[in-house]
């Protein structure tokens, strides 16, 4: 909206300390969700990686707390340079921070008047929704993503001149119109974030005597 950039990681925990003001019985297991990014990142620091490294590490209040954050998103033609050289983006290069990436096992078209089409990624391989770190300098900058999650395929028409996301390549979430869309199409790293967070949601509330670098380091 409205807001500077500047005033990213400020908004960002005043949104964490509201949360854990209202329900301070849920801060040993609380996992922080962030699936929203800006610009693209060099791997340098940035005020809103910064704050998110104030926060995760306790440097400001001696509470640790465990954030993931979506690796930014691409919609990508020629696979996999565009994944290749699209950096991930603000504030995913936070040290202290989760970063998710996306790959997919999705490569099914059922779509209808896309029968003939192919998947642009073979299963298991990089989502083609997913931005990486491989052009930063990575004796000055942190290895990211750490961890990748399911985000989804686009689709290769059959002569290869173009190129589509699609429903049957994607991921299903709850709708906001339970009326008429209950179920909804979800991808890229969004949707890998959200399926990780989930995950550490799970560690957490099995286990909420582990710190939040424990329950990072298993899920990693």
């Amino acid at each position: 909206g409205g807001n500077e950039k500047e005033a990213y990681g400020y908004i960002t925990q005043q949104a964490v300390s509201q949360a854990e003001i209202q329900n301070p019985g849920m801060n040993n297991t609380r996992v922080l969700s962030m699936a929203i990014t800006a610009s693209d990142s060099n791997g340098k620091p940035s005020s809103w990686s910064a704050a998110i490294d104030q926060y995760a590490s306790g440097y400001l209040d001696d509470r640790k707390r465990l954030f993931l954050v979506s690796a930014g998103n691409i919609q990508a033609i020629k696979y996999p340079d565009d994944n290749l050289a699209s950096t991930i983006q603000d504030p995913a290069q936070a040290w202290n921070a989760l970063t998710v990436g996306g790959y997919t096992d999705k490569i099914v078209v059922d779509d209808a008047g896309y029968e003939d089409w192919t998947p642009l990624a073979s299963a298991g391989e990089l989502s083609p929704h997913t931005r990486t770190s491989v052009t930063w300098p990575h004796s000055k900058a942190p290895i990211k993503p750490e961890i990748v999650m399911e985000a989804g395929n686009r689709a290769v028409s059959p002569g290869g001149t173009e190129v589509l996301s699609v429903d049957s390549l994607m991921l299903l979430t709850t709708g906001n119109d339970i009326a008429n869309g209950p179920l909804v199409p979800f991808s890229a790293t969004s949707a890998a974030t959200a399926q990780a967070s989930r995950l550490a949601a799970m560690l957490s509330a099995a286990h909420p005597e582990l710190w939040p670098e424990t329950i990072r380091a298993l899920l990693v």
